[in-house]
């Protein structure tokens, strides 16, 4: 199931409040109930005994006072999630200080905190503790550096101060509790075992105390068969409130349930403790049953395995819970030992492979580290992290996602899902984006992975490609993406093939909704991207450069001899569908040049974004008539024709719009070097044909023309700008541009093979024909301005630096200048 998402309940969709009220009740009653502690008589009423508070208002503040709510954080933070542990803690904690205080402990020994007699004993020895003046502690921590914190002003949490002493270092959920033995060894100075680790009867002893609380006395009688040892207690879980308003909870699990996921939760409430809640909200019907799992699985699963006489803890963060959630089938009794082996082997090493890509929704480190040791993505709200100390280790438990609240996660799924999103992240977080991936195939093509790498190239602009295994088979995949614009891609193999291209056929293709995907068998051969880029970097060329020279000349000669095998006039209604023109006029014409751009400003080269000194709107930018000048002196625009940026974009919507009959061929539309191979160190070998079809020649050979010759600071651009000098003056209506940016060897010789070989040869066979266009050269050179202008946003400061906006808009202008000076 590719499209379950399992909640974590309290600080997610239910509040913990209720809870943590019964938790700080019941240390407040170990205390001063002289059934347990006895520790100040003045706190007992008339007749000696212990009142239980009445009242949601006197819950949460007497609750407060004896538990913070900074120390059931700090706990928490520490993926103590369980309510009954983080009281139990907070129990053992306590008991330990108290016991310290003991003159002669050997009366006391061996310590069962959970014994009736024993606890006589333990208040005969008369130990009172008082609060500290001015303090909301209960306990003194001499033994703890609480004095002040990090910059040696604020106190710090005793429960912190406590975590970082070398006992706990470095431990987390129940395998901290478990170092309570320890810890109570060390500073009692006798050997404790088997009192206050996790299964000790002192666990279940402080459980049923809090269950008192958090039930009330009806609930309780009912659940257990038997009245509570204190009676009058309300109920914690009658003060229950939800976390957000419940409008807000409702529209979101709708939204949710609309765009088809299956909600289910993994909590540490029991069954009838997480459904209370969620009947008495009218949420219970958003959830599905079948894949949600409360504490009664975990404890029923780790009772089989203790008669196994494995003593594994199965609570978060162990991955069980999200495991059953996933498939109840998981937790059938037979088959838990051998199961609860995987799970646990899943946890320490995961090498097993999850059978669904789900997602995880929780507060806290333990939904984190669960969820993401059972294969989920995870994703972290911050309502339950009330902290700053809460939230840092909740970041430091590295969830895939941060969001704010659960309103905040259907627009986030659609995110996830997105292949922008992935083709972004390719470069910035490679493990996530595959993991993301592997979800996306399993989601939209029904295809249930081993493996899945991504190559993150250069020349991966606005697309991804990759291998992924399936059956023990290797695939090579690609897709392009368009952000923020049109994208009806086709990929028109067959009929590139049919036309002489030599085109690597896909094996699948997927295109609907806004999603494509083409997955390929394997090539070995070399892409020419690399073999170029190889060249420029090496100080021994070899005979790469030849052989790149030559295919591209015997290349030019074959793409000239399909250019007039398949030459026929298209309507201009024939013409505006072609795909190509996704590139240029759609881009132009369409939002991403209005993202890009609009109301956006551009800094002078070596200012930032943030700079005060003086930027240009580019709205203003585009009414600047622009003179550039090489290193070398020569004036490449602004020597004849002067027109401006805006001139040119505006004439470029006029002379590219589709909708025109024309003269068309069958074409690629997108052949730069990353998307063909070097066969056999001769021939080019096409895949990726994203924009492929009939359209015209002209615009054909624009995308291999541009990226091939004069985009490596596209690809490149860290490179480039270490040597690139550029400035930029401006007088009066004058933007004057010096940069010494020029091409390498290569890219020099495979301009002039284009010119020479393609572009002229081209021209003069339509002309030969009679139907070369009167604008031909400005449909050329105007689409040529697309490229650096619109390929990727040149205001994207972490993608490039000023100078390089100023570089690539440079040349927007010498391309689109070249369109009114060529002669």
């Amino acid at each position: 199931m590719n499209n379950l998402v399992v909640f974590d309940l309290d600080g997610v969709i239910t509040s913990e409040d209720a809870y943590w009220d019964a938790a700080g009740l019941t240390l407040h009653e170990l205390c001063y109930s002289p059934r347990y502690w006895n520790l100040d008589k003045s706190t007992l009423g008339a007749d000696g005994q212990y009142q239980p508070v009445m009242t949601a208002e006197e819950s949460r503040s007497t609750s407060r006072a004896t538990f913070p709510e900074g120390e059931i954080l700090a706990l928490k933070a520490r993926a103590i999630n369980s309510n009954w542990d983080t009281c139990y803690v907070m129990a053992c904690f306590h008991l330990i200080d108290l016991l310290s205080g003991v003159p002669d402990l050997t009366d006391l020994l061996p310590l069962q905190p959970w014994d009736f007699e024993w606890l006589a004993s333990f208040r005969k020895q008369g130990i009172q503790k008082k609060r500290l003046p001015g303090s909301k502690q209960l306990f003194n921590w001499s033994h703890l550096d609480v004095e002040s914190g990090d910059h040696g002003t604020d106190p710090v949490n005793p429960v912190t101060a406590l975590f970082n002493l070398p006992v706990f270092k470095g431990y987390v959920g129940l395998e901290l509790i478990n170092r309570f033995d320890l810890y109570a060894s060390e500073l009692l100075g006798y050997a404790i075992e088997g009192v206050f680790s996790r299964y000790s009867p002192y666990w279940t002893f402080c459980q049923d105390i809090f269950q008192e609380w958090y039930l009330g006395d009806e609930l309780y009688s009912q659940t257990y068969g038997h009245l509570p040892e204190q009676r009058g207690k309300p109920g914690c879980i009658h003060f229950e409130q939800p976390l957000l308003s419940l409008d807000k909870v409702r529209f979101t699990l709708e939204k949710l349930r609309r765009q088809e996921y299956v909600l289910g939760f993994a909590t540490g409430r029991t069954y009838q403790e997480a459904i209370y809640p969620l009947a008495m909200y009218g949420l219970r019907h958003y959830f599905d049953e079948e894949h949600s799992a409360t504490y009664d699985y975990v404890e029923r699963a780790e009772a089989v395995l203790r008669n196994y006489g494995d003593a594994t803890l199965l609570g978060k963060p162990h991955p069980f819970q999200f495991l059953v959630a996933v498939d109840h089938d998981y937790q059938n009794s037979k088959a838990l030992p051998a199961c609860v082996s995987g799970a646990v082997q899943l946890a320490e090493s995961r090498v097993m492979a999850p059978a669904e890509h789900f997602i995880v929704v929780g507060d806290s480190t333990s939904d984190i580290l669960g969820g993401r040791a059972a294969g989920a993505i995870t994703v972290a709200v911050l309502t339950g992290a009330r902290t700053s100390e809460a939230r840092r280790l909740l970041q430091e438990s590295r969830p895939d996602f941060t969001i704010k609240d659960i309103t905040e996660l259907p627009d986030l799924l659609v995110e996830i899902d997105s292949l922008v999103t992935i083709q972004r992240l390719q470069f910035s977080d490679k493990e996530k984006a595959e993991r993301l991936l592997q979800r996306w195939f399993a989601r939209h093509m029904k295809l249930r992975l081993e493996s899945v790498t991504l190559m993150p190239k250069a020349v991966s602009l606005n697309s991804f490609n990759g291998f992924y295994h399936l059956n023990g088979k290797e695939y090579f995949f690609k897709t392009h993406v368009e952000e923020q614009g049109t994208l009806e891609e086709y990929y028109h193999a067959d009929l590139l093939h049919q036309a002489g291209y030599n085109i690597v056929r896909p094996l699948q293709t997927l295109h609907e909704g806004g999603r494509q995907m083409v997955v390929y068998p394997v090539v070995r051969w070399p892409v020419i991207f690399d073999l170029v880029r190889a060249v420029e970097v090496s100080s021994t060329e070899g005979d790469t450069f030849e052989s790149v020279i030559a295919a591209e000349k015997q290349e030019c000669a074959r793409l000239l001899t399909i250019y007039e095998q398949t030459l026929v006039r298209s309507s201009g209604e024939e013409n505006a569908r072609a795909p190509i023109h996704q590139l240029f006029w759609h881009r132009l014409a369409g939002e991403r040049f209005k993202n890009f751009y609009q109301g956006k400003v551009v800094p002078l080269p070596g200012q930032g974004r943030n700079s005060s000194t003086h930027m240009i709107p580019f709205e203003e930018l585009l009414h600047y008539r622009w003179t550039i000048c090489t290193k070398h002196g020569s004036v490449v625009a602004g020597e004849w024709k002067r027109p401006t940026l805006g001139e040119l974009i505006e004439r470029a919507r006029v002379i590219l719009n589709p909708v025109r009959e024309t003269t068309t061929v069958v074409g690629h539309g997108d052949a730069h070097f990353g998307n063909v191979f070097l066969e056999d160190k001769k021939d080019y070998l096409y895949f990726d044909p994203a924009f492929a079809g009939r359209h015209s020649p002209l615009l054909d050979i624009v995308k291999p023309f541009f990226h091939n010759v004069f985009a490596t600071w596209m690809y490149f651009p860290r490179e480039v700008a270490q040597n690139l000098q550029l400035s930029v003056s401006m007088r009066g209506s004058d933007i004057i541009v010096e940069h010494n940016f020029e091409l390498t060897a290569i890219r020099q010789a495979i301009f002039e093979t284009k010119l020479y070989d393609l572009y002229v040869p081209l021209r003069n066979i339509l002309r030969a024909q009679g139907v070369l266009p009167a604008d031909w050269e400005e449909m050329v050179w105007l689409a040529m301005m697309c490229c650096p202008l619109l390929t990727i946003n040149l205001l994207d400061e972490k993608r490039l630096p000023s100078a390089l906006c100023w570089l690539g808009l440079t040349q927007a202008v010498e391309m689109g200048n070249r369109s009114m000076n060529e002669g």
